[in-house]
């Protein structure tokens, strides 16, 4: 057994939080899934042992994160056709693959910063994608289930969300930012302490050979 495949990743990038539901249990499926392989990017990138197995999960971080967005969108569609909520949602998505494709080709091209950089990006806008932009549409959509019209179901949504609602994403945002730089730093600091560990461990057994083996 590897060390990697022994030792599974003691601390999350990103914990997942009850506020983090929206109420609609397909959405908060799909969004625990995000947070569980951003999680495990977090840790192959960090160990920096097998640049081809992170860059798999990376493959499936993005691969399940297309899968969501359609599927959202799918549902949104049922409730904002054509309207410019449903259109902004739309570009949103596609803005978050332009950047993930421009931290690609910056790492690809060595910059040094770009990990930390992509982490925080990746936490922070999944952090707002789900307290923020899916929680209001969610509001709404259960809002013109009961009759409302988008227009009520908008107003719905900032009351519910504004104020001190605002304040606590705006307070959770920084918090999730600072914990993936200092979680990914701990994390390499663990991955490195196992490794060195597990490099003393196979000295001492070759010291224990028996001569001529």
């Amino acid at each position: 057994m590897s060390l990697r495949a022994a030792n599974q990743p003691d601390f999350e990038l990103f914990p997942w939080n009850s506020q983090f539901e929206t109420g609609i249990e397909q959405i908060d499926e799909q969004h625990r899934k995000l947070v569980a392989i951003l999680n495990r990017l977090a840790w192959h990138l960090s160990a920096e042992e097998d640049e081809l197995q992170a860059s798999d999960v990376l493959d499936e971080l993005l691969d399940y994160t297309h899968y969501h967005f359609r599927s959202e969108e799918g549902i949104w569609q049922q409730y904002f056709a054509g309207s410019s909520i449903e259109a902004n949602h739309h570009k949103a998505h596609e803005h978050f693959f332009e950047q993930v494709r421009h931290y690609q080709k910056r790492r690809e091209a060595g910059n040094e910063n770009t990990l930390a950089e992509m982490f925080d990006f990746l936490t922070r806008w999944l952090a707002f994608h789900i307290l923020e932009s899916d929680r209001r549409m969610a509001l709404m959509t259960f809002s013109i289930r009961t009759g409302h019209s988008l227009e009520e179901a908008a107003d719905d949504a900032d009351r519910t969300l504004g104020g001190t609602t605002s304040v606590m994403v705006q307070a959770i945002l920084e918090i999730y930012g600072k914990l993936s730089s200092s979680t990914l730093q701990l994390m390499k600091e663990r991955a490195a302490r196992r490794a060195l560990e597990e490099e003393v461990r196979q000295l001492r057994a070759e010291k224990g050979k028996p001569a001529g083996e």
